[in-house]
């Protein structure tokens, strides 16, 4: 039965917290543990998506001698897709009160992220918004088997799911260090367990789309985009590396390849190379195996709303259909909305080099520094400086990037103004020394400068200290 769980102990939930500052008072851990109660309905968001974790290395049989890439996707099989679907209903379970389990997971200041989750799009969002919010909140991109039709079921119909489980489990993978920090959780939204809910909420995009021109706009320029950015990987993955070799020798013979000394089997060599090491590609079962795939953005408008409301976050994106819908809707938006969307979308189109350098260990630094919040009231003021008052003005990026440097350079010289007072003194010290070194009292000089030094050391060090918290803009002269 194990011991008691002790106040200062990890909350059994997989909050990440101290079971006195999180479920002690609300959930009793230790009654739940002798009388074996299913612990599931009582885990956080965090200690669900860990929970899911490894039920997926269960269903992979994922373990220390995996030391391939082909021997990990050979693990995709249809007993596989089964078990790591059933696992998302185990914990996700259909009965479950998805209101009051996103509600629990609210903080000071945290983002729903709605936008591109293909990884260097999605990391870019989580590194950048990362440095002022507690907390990122990410849809789950796995279909939950009970909102679709059978036919379109992954647990009754697995083969067809092979290859969008594979890309599932690496986007899960990917955010893994993240949720393991405590900064990003993977969610469900309501829509996932109402049907009516999430019919309703499409067929409103669908009336937004034919009645509201500016809508219909951005949804076009959108597609544009997202076509400039993917259409020839996605081509690529989806119809070379998938097709027959028997339709690839026909796209050969169309392409003119021979003509330039490329043999077939030159060409076919390549591909089954490109096949091995695309690590979101499958080998089809049989001939007739076909594969349905899906491209996830967080879910519609109406519900990442609801979401963003029942969890008190604010909505961020990197699609320009995701923010005009946000700007169109700004009114109706909540408080966190109202505060943080705007600047989000600002900082989110910056154009600086250096924010391009951001990793995962810049989050987790702020946080074991306690900087996080002097950072983000920081960012807030440079925000109301640079703003225009259309808030969701295109413009606002490069306000905001001029004057978040012009804050970084007066960083960068009070830093500069410590060095120089520190060797003004040192120089001042050792000048003074000369003469009484020549004639033979060095010994007590060094004893005299080092008692006094100590005092004037000790200032300077004093400025190096406390220069982060003084200057919240030197977090970025590290990235420069």
């Amino acid at each position: 039965m194990g011991s008691k769980i002790g106040r200062n102990q990890l909350c059994p939930c997989g909050s990440g917290k101290k079971y006195k500052h999180c479920c002690e008072n609300k959930v009793d851990w230790n009654e739940l543990k002798k009388e074996r109660v299913d612990p599931i309905p009582h885990l956080s968001i965090r200690g669900r998506n860990l929970l899911f974790l490894n039920r997926i290395g269960e269903a992979l049989q994922l373990d220390s001698n995996i030391v391939s890439l082909k021997n990990y996707k050979s693990g995709f099989t249809k007993e596989a897709v089964i078990k790591i679907h059933e696992a998302l209903m185990e914990v996700w379970p259909p009965d479950i009160d998805i209101h009051n389990t996103l509600k629990n997971t609210s903080s000071d200041v945290s983002g729903l992220y709605i936008g591109n989750y293909e990884p260097e799009y999605i990391l870019k969002g989580l590194v950048r918004h990362s440095i002022y919010s507690n907390k990122l909140l990410v849809v789950d991109p796995f279909m939950y088997p009970r909102s679709v039709r059978d036919e379109f079921n992954p647990i009754l119909t697995p083969e067809k799911y092979r290859t969008q489980t594979l890309k599932n489990v690496n986007f899960w993978f990917l955010l893994r260090p993240w949720i393991e920090a405590g900064i990003v959780e993977i969610i469900r939204t309501p829509a996932d367990f109402d049907p009516k809910l999430n019919w309703e909420s499409m067929e409103q995009q669908e009336q937004k789309y034919k009645e509201n021109e500016e809508f219909h706009k951005a949804v076009d320029k959108s597609v544009s985009e997202l076509s400039e950015r993917h259409s020839h990987k996605k081509a690529f993955e989806l119809l070379l590396l998938s097709s027959p070799n028997s339709r690839l020798e026909e796209l050969f013979n169309e392409s003119g390849l021979e003509g330039k000394g490329v043999t077939f089997e030159q060409f076919i060599s390549f591909i089954e190379r490109q096949r091995e090491i695309n690590p979101n590609f499958l080998e089809p079962l049989d001939k007739t195996s076909g594969q349905l795939h899906m491209f996830s953005s967080g879910g519609n408008y109406n519900i990442a709303k609801l979401t963003a409301n029942l969890t008190d976050s604010y909505l961020v994106t990197d699609l320009y259909v995701k923010w005009k819908e946000i700007e169109i809707d700004r009114e109706s938006a909540n408080a966190k909305n109202k505060e943080w969307t705007p600047f989000a979308k600002a900082f989110q189109d910056l154009e600086l080099k250096f924010l391009n350098n951001l990793r995962l260990e810049h989050a987790l630094i702020l946080r074991k520094e306690n900087r996080l919040e002097s950072l983000r009231v920081f960012l807030r003021k440079v925000w109301k400086s640079a703003r225009t008052t259309d808030q969701f003005s295109e413009a606002n990026a490069n306000l905001l990037a001029e004057e978040l440097k012009e804050e970084i350079i007066k960083a960068e010289e009070e830093w500069k103004q410590i060095d120089r007072n520190l060797l003004k003194w040192f120089g001042t010290e050792l000048l003074a020394a000369g003469p009484l070194i020549a004639s033979g009292h060095g010994q007590f000089l060094a004893a005299a400068i080092a008692v006094l030094g100590i005092t004037t050391l000790g200032a300077t060090q004093g400025e190096r200290k406390s220069f982060k918290n003084k200057y919240p803009a030197a977090f970025f002269l590290k990235l420069k």
